[in-house]
Formats: structure tokens, sequence, C-alpha cells
């Protein structure tokens, strides 16, 4: 077994079902002496390259990297309600909400109605009469889960998609002025100025992004108000007055306020971006229905679906041609063409992202993002201080997996000059090229390499390979 070979005898980059393949190798350099030694090569192995895990989150792109990512957003998310990783353990009696924040209504679309959850289904919408395109203002049919009409606009030209795909492309900055109005908030209902509130406490938070039938993102977030300790890093219980009753009333009076401005192709006052009338506020508690666990399976669950339940937008969308050649249900269709739509006027697509916060890019935001209706803001994101990342993770099984093989192969966890792994006078340089994606004919499932990446040696940000993309 070579030293960079899994574990868990899950073949090829543990399994991954379209993994990336690296040539070349990585030196080990002594910083006193500048001597160079080759710790690791490609060279010898089947096809001349290292396999690595393409990590992406879509379980219709990859299961086995799909259920990686899901444990790991699900580790981040409990984390910071229960401790470990760093944090006490005493997180999880601070004050902590989880917040549902829902997209307005841009039209009527079909969606099932229900007696509670489970409940059996009522009349989509029970209305009677035309719209004033002509077509019928009502659906009585009870659509059931998995119905192909759910999401769909009960008549596309009522449907306003300039404004979903522009709500969409400006949910990031909706959520920034949310929570820095929070803080304001809470620093005005305490009697406080907001530089004497961070003094005392800090609101850490994350949150996972949920992409709806009807094309529009809702987002859930797990809220968390700690104390400030005697340093930047020390994570203490909140002061007594910050209880989570004051808490969720701020966040309710600043919900139903807060819009941010956005540029709309034929309005020239702009349209302004606020939250929809849906919103679910409720406290977290270590047990109950709304536990920590509970919780975190419920965000880590919407993070690796699709954008569309076909999979036919898991990438993006090169053209309009290429458009025209995925499977996509009209609703869909109509989405991406207007991302495109607007996109093609460069004044108004840069006017845009400048308003989203977007750095210009090669290809205006919208187009960029067609794929997912305009959003190109992350799936889960957190505050730096609410808990562990997704990178300490994969640094702890890519330290896992080099341990088990140097054991295994009998000469310990040593750098290229037989020093402990780590070293401060090991300098890891690595020299990597990329040499395609997916399995070939020379990939043997057993004995497969390391889902993390060829091993880096020291540890040195100065040099960690491939394995520290």
């Amino acid at each position: 077994m070579n030293e960079n070979a899994t574990p868990d005898g899950q073949g090829v980059a543990g399994g991954c079902s379209s993994p990336i393949r690296l040539a070349g190798h990585t030196d080990h350099v002594d910083r006193e002496t500048g001597r160079t030694r080759r710790a690791y090569s490609s060279a010898g192995l089947p096809g001349g390259v290292v396999h690595l895990r393409c990590n992406n989150r879509r379980e219709s792109v990859c299961p086995t990297c799909s259920q990686t990512y899901k444990r790991d957003a699900r580790r981040v998310v409990l984390t910071g309600l229960t401790g470990g990783d760093g944090l006490p353990d005493s997180v999880g009696g601070h004050p902590a909400l989880f917040v549902t924040l829902t997209a307005p209504s841009f039209g009527p679309v079909h969606s099932r109605r229900s007696r509670g959850k489970g409940g059996e289904a009522r009349a989509c919408r029970p209305r009677r009469g035309l719209c004033p395109h002509g077509r019928p203002a009502g659906c009585h049919a009870r659509h059931g889960d998995g119905d192909r009409q759910l999401g769909q606009a009960l008549c596309a030209d009522c449907f306003d998609y300039t404004g979903a795909v522009l709500w969409n492309a400006m949910l990031p900055s909706l959520w920034k002025a949310t929570r820095d109005r929070l803080e304001s908030a809470v620093a005005a209902a305490s009697g406080r100025s907001v530089a004497a509130l961070r003094r005392e406490l800090r609101v850490t938070f994350a949150k996972a992004a949920e992409m709806q039938a009807r094309g529009l993102v809702h987002l859930h977030i797990v809220i968390r108000v700690d104390g400030r300790g005697a340093t930047p890093d020390e994570v203490v219980a909140p002061p007594a007055w910050a209880s989570v009753d004051l808490i969720a009333d701020c966040l309710r009076n600043v919900l139903g306020d807060v819009t941010v401005p956005a540029p709309h192709p034929t309005a020239p006052a702009g349209m302004a971006v606020r939250w929809g009338e849906q919103v679910d506020i409720r406290a977290i508690g270590v047990d109950g229905p709304d536990d920590g666990g509970r919780v975190a399976n419920y965000l880590a669950k919407y993070l690796t679906k699709s954008v569309t339940g076909s999979g036919q937008l898991d990438r993006p969308v090169r053209s309009l041609e290429h458009l025209a050649r995925l499977a996509l249900d009209p609703h869909a269709r109509r989405m991406v063409e207007t991302c495109w739509q607007l996109g093609a006027d460069e004044t108004y697509a840069a006017a845009l992202d400048d308003a989203a916060g977007r750095a210009p890019g090669r290809l205006p935001g919208l187009i960029r993002w067609s794929h997912s209706y305009g959003f190109g803001g992350h799936w889960i994101t957190k505050s730096r201080k609410y808990s562990t990342t997704f990178g300490a993770l994969r640094g702890a099984r890519r330290t896992f997996a080099r341990t088990v093989a140097a054991i295994a192969s009998g000469r310990g966890l040593l750098d290229a000059f037989g020093r402990p792994d780590g070293d401060p006078r090991t300098i890891a340089v690595g020299s990597w090229t990329y040499a395609g994606r997916g399995r070939t004919a020379d990939d043997h499932p057993p004995g497969g390499l390391s889902p993390e990446g060829p091993p880096g040696g020291t540890g040195s940000s100065e040099g960690d390979g491939p394995a520290g993309r």
C-alpha cells in the first residue's frame, strides 16, 4: 500500500464519480540549506496522474462527494450549536434562533396546499374567472408530492420573471443589509450604541440556501448570540439581557423594513428588493422539536439538491443554443432565458453587478449564474466565529489518510529529510498541472488514491500542492 492510498478501500479518489486528474510532483526544501528532495511524484502511478475528489455538492453529479459534503455541512452547523472543534460545549446554552426567510410572490404558481405537514392535499388555488391574459386564474387540482406542475406559473405572462431573477441576484446583498440592521436594532433595543454592543456580544450565523420549485431562493439560517471574552477568539456566554426573545423581536422588526435597491430595465426608479411575507423564527433548544441535531440535518439536506429535479442545470449554461438542447420545463427555461436577455445589455448588467456587489468578470453575473436563475451566492455560508470550516474538516481527513498510509508502510509520517511531518525547517513546494477529469482505462479500483489529494508534506502554507486547492 503506497503512502497515498486511501484507508477506506473505496477505490480511485474515494469512489468519486468524476475525479480530477493531476500530473506533477511535490518537493521538500530545507529552509536553512536550500537542499531539495523529491517527496512525491505522480510519475510512477497508473496513467502518471493523481486523482482528487471533484467535491461537487450535487447528488445528481457525484453521489459519493455529495454525501461527504452533506456530512461536513451537518458538522459545521451542529458544532456551532453543541460545541467541539475548538468551541466550548457551553455554546449549547447560548441564545439561538432557527430562521426561514422567503421570497415575495412574483406571480401565482402551482403549489401543494394541505392541512398541516403531511396532511391531505387541498385545491391548489381555488379561484374562478380568467387572468388578464385570458387564462384560468385558479387551479382546483390537488397536487401531490413530485407533481411536475408544482412551481410552474399558472400564467407565464402574469409571472414577473424579470423581478424574480433580480431578486435572486440581489439576495446576498439583502441578507447582508439584514444582518447589519439586526445589530443596530439590538443595540437600540438595549439602549446601547453599536460600538458598545460589539464590546459585549457577537451575533454569529450559519445559513443554507434552498432553491424552490418556483425558481426563487429561500434561506434557512441559524443565528447564535455570544458574549465577548478576554481575547478575540474566546467564546463566552452573552449578557443576561441578550435573551432569545429580544433577538427574535428585533429580527422581526428588521425583516419588515429592510430593503436594498436594484436597477430595473424598464423602471427608472429601480426595484426595492425585500423579503417575502412568510417568515418563520423559532428558538433552538437543547431538547425538543428544534434541537441542534434536527436543525443541522434540515439544513444539510438542501445542500445536495440540484436546481431542478432533472439535474439539467447542474452546470453553467454556455449559450442559448446550449439551453435549447436541455430538457427543461417551460418555467425553468423562461427563468434562464430571462437571465440571458437581461445580461445581453452590457450597461445594465454592469449596473446590476455593481448593485449586487459582484466583482466584474469575463461574463455578466446574470449570464454566469443563469443555471441558478441569477443567484450567485454560496449555498452555505457562516460567520467566521460560528464554528469549524470545510477546509479544516478536509484537512483532518487528508491528515488521517496520510497517517494511516504511513503506518501501513512502516516508515512513519516523515518528510523527505526524515523529520517529523510539519517540521518548520521544511517547506513543501508543489508543481501540478491539470491532466483531465473522469476515470480512464488505467484506473484500478483496488488501492485507490487519496480522496483529498497527494501528500503535501509539512503543512507549510508555502506549498501544499494540489491538496490545498
